[in-house]
């Protein structure tokens, strides 16, 4: 092999290295991003989604480089975990200054792009920086303030989803947002509780959550996240959306289900392959749709009389 077939090999890899470390298949996280789009009955208005496409770029390129501070901060931990160690920077596919300078581009163009969107919305994406640095560097080995800190990560998503499209902030996004978020956070520590073989050898917080704990944690948030979006229903100028409650109930169940019986809570992605999942959140989205968009007084009237 040639100089300049080495060299161009070598471009390969670590071009793949870059890819890999910004966590495309973590994406799917930015559709959060997205709820103020369709509860704020702009679904169908180009202009919001322009503004809302360029938030989910900005976050994405943020969250890339997020990914690779908390790899470059993590390598040699990362070196020492059985899994981890394959990444790009621990094993040596991408350098640490040439993911440092990548990371460094990912940023310049998220708030570029954020600038577009106005000063508040370059605030609320500073602030998910800032948490998601505290979350790396310390915050991640503090017990309960780690799942908290991810849920807001959720909540800061929303809220940029509101701000890029300049709609009025609902009390009930935040509430359910944050809930939900919580949800995931703790079903996947609890699905890493039992992974383990030794808790608190690959994260450190494990070794100060107990089973017991995390059950009743999960206990909690399930019955509060379901109250806090039936109390939605109820309450909210379309009261046909309590026709999406079996929806809403169904899919926390089936999440709870997949935490204790599959690797359904390693990541909440996984998610996104199960069908029963799938179907639910479709039939969900689909009634929803039709109610902010229908009318709902007649859906009321036709289905309670």
């Amino acid at each position: 092999m040639g100089e300049a077939q080495t060299q161009q090999a070598g471009f390969v890899r670590t071009a793949a290295g870059l890819a890999y470390e910004i966590r495309p298949w973590q994406w799917y996280k930015q559709g959060v991003i997205l709820i103020a789009i369709v509860f704020s009955k702009r679904l169908f208005d180009p202009m919001a989604w322009g503004r809302v496409s360029l938030a989910v770029a900005a976050f994405c390129a943020v969250a890339g480089a997020t990914y690779i501070f908390n790899d470059i901060s993590d390598v040699e931990e990362d070196r020492n975990h059985p899994e981890k160690r394959n990444r790009p920077i621990a094993s040596g596919q991408v350098s640490v200054q040439t993911a440092g300078a990548f990371a460094v581009a990912l940023l310049v163009s998220g708030f570029a792009l954020s600038y577009t969107l106005g000063p508040l919305f370059i605030a609320v994406i500073a602030t998910y920086l800032v948490q998601n640095a505290a979350y790396s560097l310390y915050l991640k080995d503090v017990v309960l303030v780690d799942v908290l800190l991810i849920a807001i990560g959720f909540v800061l998503r929303a809220v940029a989803g509101v701000v890029a499209i300049g709609v009025a902030l609902s009390p009930w996004l935040v509430v359910c947002t944050f809930l939900a978020a919580l949800l995931l956070a703790l079903g996947k520590r609890r699905h890493e509780f039992a992974a383990s073989e030794v808790p608190g050898e690959t994260r450190a917080t494990l070794a100060e959550y107990t089973p017991e704990t995390l059950d009743q944690l999960l206990g909690i948030v399930i019955s509060t996240l379901l109250m806090s979006y039936s109390i939605y229903t109820f309450t909210g100028a379309k009261l046909a959306m309590m026709l999406t409650l079996p929806f809403a109930f169904f899919g926390v169940f089936r999440y709870h289900h997949l935490v204790y019986t599959t690797k359904g809570g390693a990541s909440p992605g996984a998610l996104l392959v199960d069908r029963q999942l799938l179907v639910n959140f479709l039939f969900w989205g689909l009634i929803a749709v039709l109610v902010l968009y229908g009318r709902p007084r007649a859906w009321v009237v036709g289905v309670f009389g």
